[in-house]
């Protein structure tokens, strides 16, 4: 007798039987009780987690009656797949209109033996669109004696009017925790003895697909050993040395430079790709940081009890900071090396700053604290009102040599190197000087300007002292200022107000003139004008 692999003689026979998929069997099994069975199913889900196997089960539940004599044998048909009244259909290979249309024909025909006559199509999503639209009327409206069930990996190829006259039920990836239990009772059958690791490892590799976990089982088990030792799986399905990784990352906690890269040169003369290797590295350090976070007996850690203490040891020697620096490190530079033209070096260097990272990320921690602590002072600063503040520095003036006799030409090159002044100094014109009285005017090309140029007098009187050498009186008349109150008195008070000041801080301008807002002239207790 030919040999049957693991997944089809271990294969679920009843609903109880079931695993992983514990809700969507109750729910189907209380619908065959209730007799509220619909007329179309469509079973979503990836490969490996029971959906042919539920399609099975669930119609070998709807064909079997205590009437029939020859209900145990049916009910085993069926679950074989050769069931005169259970037909299964691969829609990879019958995905025409003209299938969909013999399928229409045959579906009249009453049952042979049993109840109903069921259509389990499998990869339906494989049919085309024409054999959908064929088969739209007869799923809305089929037979009394008809069933559909529809199996997919790929639900979201399926025509929305298709789906609309289904029960759809989403079957969920199994855990691997129930992986592992299942494979440890098939071991047990089989009279074979495996490593704890042997069967975590296995599990994980199953990646949520029994039928998966199934087939890498049988691999092992086609060795023909009574015994599966960790390093012999590692060997068999080509796998990285565990026992390499985990040194690799107690010399990366370690900080231990020159350790961690002798362990990982000798994973890599394994033969294990570099991109591999650190995929291997970050997956070590992701359970070592659900050991640290959540704890060792943590339903997340899939691992077996060693593997698991090892894990919380590494978690106590370093802190999340620095672990999910080491798992992004590992990501990046797993793409990186699968690109870059020198490869090697940039894992060696990876290696290093992974054993660094403890120390990079105290650092980080630092500055963060440093940057914190000074927003919290800029914080209070702001917070804190001020009493006095300084007097507004003025701009700095062009040092000069003061000559015998000064002409306005060089009082006017200063006064065009001042900062404030430079764009106002082309407008001005001398119109007397005599001693310390200057008299001037504003040209054409300044007359728009008049205000600013009235407010800068001061700088102006400033500039003019320091080049002359003695203080200045600056006069500033002409037309363009007529409007210009000069010698309008200023409110001390207003002057001084909070308001004023901001105004002029924010647009660095001078205070020239109050206006009242009542009668529009110009007088003492209104508010004030700032020329910026």
């Amino acid at each position: 007798m030919s040999y049957t692999v693991l997944a089809r003689r271990y294969r679920s026979k009843t609903f109880d039987d079931v695993i992983g998929q514990e809700p969507i069997a109750k729910t189907l099994r209380n619908a065959i009780d209730s007799d509220r069975t619909a007329h179309a199913y469509l079973f979503c889900g990836t490969r490996g987690v029971g959906k042919t196997s539920m399609a099975r089960i669930f119609a070998r539940e709807l064909n079997s009656s205590s009437e029939l004599k020859e209900s145990e044998a049916i009910g085993e048909a069926v679950l074989r797949g050769d069931d005169l009244d259970v037909i299964e259909i691969d829609g990879a290979s019958n995905r025409g209109v003209q299938e969909a249309r013999d399928l229409i024909a045959a579906s009249g025909l009453a049952p042979t033996r049993c109840k109903y006559r069921i259509y389990i199509i499998d990869e339906v999503h494989m049919l085309t669109t024409p054999a959908f639209n064929a088969l739209l009327k007869t799923m809305e409206e089929p037979p009394s004696h008809v069933k559909f069930i529809l199996c997919t990996t790929e639900p979201h190829k399926i025509p929305a009017t298709i789906q609309s006259r289904c029960q759809r039920f989403d079957f969920r990836t199994i855990q691997s925790s129930k992986i592992a239990q299942h494979l440890t009772n098939i071991l047990k059958e089989e009279g074979i003895q495996a490593d704890p690791e042997v069967i975590s490892q296995v599990s994980r590799l199953g990646n949520g697909s029994m039928r998966d976990a199934l087939s890498i089982l049988d691999r092992l088990l086609a060795g023909g050993s009574k015994t599966i030792a960790n390093e012999e799986m590692e060997e068999l399905l080509g796998l990285p040395s565990q026992t390499a990784i985990t040194s690799i990352c107690d010399h990366i906690v370690e900080s231990n430079v020159s350790g961690a890269i002798e362990n990982a040169a000798t994973l890599l003369g394994g033969g294990v790709a570099m991109d591999r290797a650190l995929e291997e590295i970050a997956t070590c350090f992701r359970q070592t940081l659900i050991a640290r976070v959540c704890g060792e007996n943590s339903l997340l850690l899939e691992l077996s009890d060693t593997a698991k203490k090892e894990a919380a040891h590494r978690g106590s020697m370093i802190d999340e900071n620095s672990l999910t620096h080491i798992i992004m490190l590992c990501d990046a530079a797993s793409r990186q090396v699968r690109r870059g033209g020198s490869g090697r070096a940039l894992f060696d260097a990876t290696i290093a700053r992974l054993c660094l990272s403890k120390e990079l990320a105290q650092a980080g921690a630092t500055l963060t604290q440093g940057a914190q602590s000074r927003q919290v002072q800029i914080k209070k600063k702001s917070n804190t009102r001020v009493i006095s503040e300084p007097a507004k520095s003025l701009p700095s003036v062009p040092r000069v040599t003061i000559p015998e006799k000064v002409e306005w030409s060089q009082i006017q090159a200063v006064i065009s190197q001042t900062p404030g002044l430079k764009r106002i100094a082309s407008y001005l014109l001398c119109k007397k000087m005599s001693g310390g009285d200057i008299s001037l005017t504003i040209n054409e090309e300044g007359r728009e300007s008049s205000t600013y140029i009235l407010g800068r007098r001061s700088e102006i009187e400033r500039v003019c002292s320091e080049v002359v050498g003695k203080q200045c009186t600056v006069k500033i008349e002409g037309k363009a200022i007529s409007s210009i109150t000069k010698d309008s008195t200023i409110d001390p008070e207003i002057a001084s107000s909070e308001i004023v000041k901001t105004a002029s801080d924010l647009f660095d301008g001078t205070l020239l003139r109050i206006r009242n807002l009542e009668d529009g002239k110009d007088s003492n207790p209104s508010e004030s004008e700032v020329n910026s």
